[in-house]
Parts: C-alpha cells; sequence; structure tokens
C-alpha cells in the first residue's frame, strides 16, 4: 500500500499498534467496547442527566417560589409561621425564616467548594433552574454541611428565608449506581476476554517454541495439534515439514555413509598393493602412497561434514571449560592463547560437535597467526563467542567464499598446510545447528576475528 493512506497505516504499525498477537486482539476487543461505553455516558449524560436535574430542581424552585409568593401576601407573623408549617409538611423541605438576615453574610459563612467536571455542570443546572422560578436574589449551597441535603438562602425584603431540600430532590441518584454497573460490567467483560483470548494465544506461542526449538536443532517430537482450525492447519504444515526435513537429512547421511564405505574398500585394496609393491621400487611409489592417503582423509572429512553429528543430543555445558579444555591442547606449539571466558556461563549444547567447531576454528587461528586470544560473553538474548588472530586476515570480499566446501585461498593462507578445505565448513555448518550464526570480521590486530553467535 502507498500513498497517505500506507504511510499512516505504516506510523500507526511503528508507534501505536502493539507488536504482540495477544495485545492486538485485546485491542480489537477493548477499543471498541471503551468507545461504546464513551458514547453511552456521553449521550446518557446530555439527554437523561441534564434533562432529569434541570426538571427536579425546578419542581423544588417552583415549591420554593410558591412558599414565597405565599409568604409575602400574608400580613401577619403568625400567617407566616402557618405558611411555613404548610410547607414543611407537604413538600418535605425544611424551611426557615430569619428576620434581619443578611444574604451576603449567609453566601460568605457557605465557603461553596465548586468542583470540578461533571459536577460543576449539574450544579449548574440546578442553579440554572432556581434562577428561572425566583425572582430574588438567592445563593444554592450544594456542598453543605449536611452531604444528603442541598440548601437554598433567598433574600426577602424583611428577611433571609433558608430551605433545607433533599438531594435526591434535586439531582438523579442513580447516575453514579448506572455508571458504577457500566465500569463494573466492562472490567468483568475485559478479564473474561483476556481469559479466552490466552486459551487462544497460548497454542501459537507452543507452536513458536517448538519451531524455534527444531530451528536451533533441539528436535522435540511432533507438535500436538490444539487451538482454533487454523492454528491446527499450521501445526500439522509444521508436523510434515519436520518430518520431510528429518526424512531428506537421514536420507543424505545414509547416502553417504554408503558411498564412504564403496569408496574406502577400493583404497584399502590400493593401500595394501603399495605395501607388496614397496622394497626397490619405494621411492617411486612414495607419491602414489600420498595420493591415497590424502583421498581416504578427505572421504572421511566429506563424511564427517555431510553427517554433521546430528545424532548427538542437547547437554548443559559449561562454555568456559570447553574454551580452557579445547585451547589447553594447543600450548606448546608456539602460539600464544589467551582464554577470556567467565565461569558459570552455561549453554545447551551437542558437545562433540561444537568441541570440533571450536577446534577447526582454533586450529586456523593457529596456523596463521602467533597470537590467539579466544573471548566468551554473554550479551542480552545471544552468547558470543570470538576467535581472534594476528594472522594475514582475509579479504572482505573472499569472507563469505571461504565457507564453501573445498574453497582454498592462496593469495591470503598458504596452500602447503594440509588442509582439506572443509574446517571452516564444517564450523559453520555446526553452528547453524545450534541456532546460530558464524560470521568473520577483521581482528583489532588486524588478522581474522571469528564470532560465533548462539541463542540463549
Amino acid at each position: 500500500m502507498s500513498g497517505p493512506l500506507g504511510r499512516f497505516s505504516r506510523f500507526l504499525n511503528r508507534t501505536i499498534v502493539p507488536r504482540s498477537l495477544f495485545l492486538r486482539s485485546m485491542l480489537i476487543i477493548v477499543l471498541p467496547l471503551v468507545v461504546l461505553q464513551l458514547v453511552l455516558t456521553v449521550i446518557f449524560y446530555n439527554r437523561h442527566w441534564d434533562t432529569v436535574t434541570r426538571w427536579l430542581a425546578m419542581g423544588v424552585a417552583g415549591d420554593v417560589a410558591l412558599t414565597i409568593e405565599m409568604f409575602e401576601e400574608a400580613g401577619s407573623p403568625e400567617e407566616r409561621a402557618a405558611i411555613l408549617d404548610r410547607v414543611r409538611r407537604h413538600t418535605d423541605l425544611a424551611i426557615s425564616f430569619e428576620p434581619g438576615g443578611d444574604l451576603e453574610t449567609a453566601a460568605a459563612s457557605i465557603g461553596i467548594d465548586t468542583g470540578r467536571g461533571l459536577l460543576v455542570h449539574i450544579d449548574n443546572k440546578i442553579i440554572e433552574a432556581f434562577a428561572d422560578k425566583l425572582d430574588h436574589p438567592f445563593t444554592v449551597d450544594l456542598r453543605s454541611a449536611w452531604p444528603a441535603r442541598v440548601v437554598v438562602y433567598v433574600q426577602l425584603e424583611d428577611g433571609l428565608l433558608r430551605v433545607l431540600a433533599s438531594r435526591k430532590r434535586v439531582t438523579t441518584t442513580t447516575t453514579g449506581l448506572l455508571l458504577a454497573w457500566m465500569v463494573g460490567a466492562s472490567a468483568i467483560l475485559v478479564v473474561i476476554a483476556i481469559y479466552f483470548m490466552n486459551l487462544q494465544i497460548r497454542p501459537i506461542r507452543q507452536l513458536s517454541r517448538a519451531m524455534d526449538s527444531f530451528g536451533k536443532g533441539r528436535d522435540i517430537g511432533d507438535f500436538a495439534p490444539r487451538g482454533p482450525l487454523e492454528i491446527r492447519k499450521a501445526a500439522r504444515a509444521f508436523n510434515a515439514m519436520r518430518r520431510r526435513i528429518l526424512r531428506f537429512v537421514g536420507q543424505r547421511t545414509e547416502m553417504l555413509a554408503a558411498i564412504s564405505h564403496d569408496l574406502r574398500t577400493p583404497l584399502t585394496r590400493m593401500k595394501l598393493e603399495l605395501e607388496l609393491l614397496g622394497g626397490e621400487r619405494e621411492p617411486a611409489l612414495a607419491e602414489v602412497r600420498g595420493d591415497v592417503e590424502e583421498m581416504q582423509r578427505l572421504i572421511e572429512t566429506y563424511l564427517d561434514f555431510a553427517r554433521g553429528e546430528g545424532q548427538e543430543a542437547f547437554e548443559e555445558v559449561d562454555v568456559g571449560a570447553l574454551l580452557r579444555g579445547v585451547c589447553e591442547r594447543k600450548l606448546g606449539n608456539g602460539v600464544e592463547i589467551t582464554v577470556d571466558a567467565p565461569r558459570g556461563l552455561r549453554l545447551p549444547l551437542r558437545p562433540v560437535a561444537f568441541r570440533r567447531c571450536l577446534v577447526n576454528l582454533l586450529d586456523n587461528a593457529c596456523r596463521y597467526g602467533r597470537r590467539v586470544r579466544v573471548r566468551a560473553r554473554r550479551r542480552q538474548e545471544v552468547f558470543e563467542i570470538a576467535i581472534e588472530d594476528d594472522g594475514p586476515g582475509i579479504p572482505a570480499a573472499e569472507r563469505e567464499k571461504v565457507f564453501r566446501p573445498f574453497y582454498r585461498l592462496d593469495r591470503a593462507r598458504r596452500s602447503q598446510t594440509g588442509g582439506s578445505g572443509l574446517g571452516l565448513t564444517i564450523a559453520r555448518d555446526i553452528v547453524l545447528a545450534h541456532g546460530g550464526t558464524l560470521q568473520l570480521e577483521e581482528a583489532p590486530a588486524g588478522g581474522l576475528r571469528a564470532v560465533i553467535r548462539l541463542p540463549r
């Protein structure tokens, strides 16, 4: 997808949309639920809460306005007292009159907390309803010392009228309950969605771990299909792919073992005949005998490369001890070897195969350098093993080519070294079988640096 829409989609994927399938699924479920709740709340707030509050407040304001009108028409204090008593009995309003009372003094003593957000809006609706009904100056105390009461002060000509009304008479009390039910129901639905989403995501995670283990050379057998239909299809496809790969590797190993066996027989006869033809013609047969021995060595090396130690099981190996053991066998050949590996660094490895990989890399380093440094360390999600030498190195353009079977780099390495041309090929094959990588780089001393990176 190109254009502005494509760029916007890529921006969302990079910055806002979660990377994991679980979080994306939860976003698909929770986001519409939250939007729906917000829309319902706004509609309810605008259409119901405002309307109900206004009508309730206008009812109380009408009772107060009627009381004031009757109060002002009364001529004597006794008539006023009777009116107030009648209002108390029939309207559920606690009403009193303070002769000579002042509205400003009452308003100053209230100390109203105007609050924030929705409460301010609802309070304004209540005040507007009283303003529509009352023709006298007034003040409404919506945060009085009585939490369930609303106090209205009205300034009359000869005093101050105070009215106490129940809070439920001026505003609806079901709004909080409704919001609590909405939030509670949403939370319960989210918890249920998380539970069932975990059930759906779990087979994907298990399949991912099985594929990762198989990619690292740790065969765990067939994966039992479970979960949704699509995951079951993916699991069956993985099992079929695994069996095809194992069958191919097994057939290749068996074929090369048979070829090796067939070639060993004539080579053995040739060696025997050369021994029988020894004596006077020994000098003339020395070159032929050397060729036969080289052919036998090449066949054995190629068979080891093709087999790749694939049948060896994984074990927890102390990498530091393994490196020190390999390097100790190379001491005494005139090469200075230093090992920097922390103790307790353990990895699941095929010990024999990985030892062979390290021996091949160390042989190359010792053959072409005089100082060799071996280091092992843990870096976040990978383990890194580096073998450096101070030899002639390998040009950058040739570093991938040397991993080809039987490839010789005569310009950088001497050809009279006795190598078969399979050492680096076998080393990389073993590292790949462990799910890692093997790269060649330039060493700080100017030689070659072989870096093995293995997943944790």
